[in-house]
């Protein structure tokens, strides 16, 4: 397994969890495969520190096969699913139509 290239989408600092976030790209074998990546860190810190720690944290899970290689896990910035879109507009209808006695 040898990894072509590291590419990051958007770092940004999510300062509810005091980490970094993004989505760390790899491109391997003709193949581009996208990882979720989380590193805890003040917002000063070095930009060299959290870069590493992202590729680190992406080549590990890239190496192991992680869920995240399927879409499973989710970065805290990212937007909701259509299904809990579609689930939290569900539940509000019935309790605008039932009131609380449906939660």
């Amino acid at each position: 397994m040898k990894i072509e290239k590291i590419r990051f989408d958007n770092v940004r600092y999510n300062p509810e969890f005091g980490a970094f976030e993004t989505l760390v790209k790899i491109h391997d074998r003709g193949q581009t495969y996208s990882y979720p990546a989380q590193v805890t860190a003040p917002l000063h810190a070095e930009v060299g520190l959290i870069v590493r720690s992202l590729a680190q944290m992406a080549s590990k899970a890239h190496k192991s096969g992680h869920k995240a290689a399927k879409g499973i896990t989710r970065l805290h910035h990212a937007a909701p699913t259509k299904s809990a879109i579609a689930d939290a507009s569900q539940k509000s209808l019935l309790s605008r139509l039932l009131g609380h006695a449906a939660a």
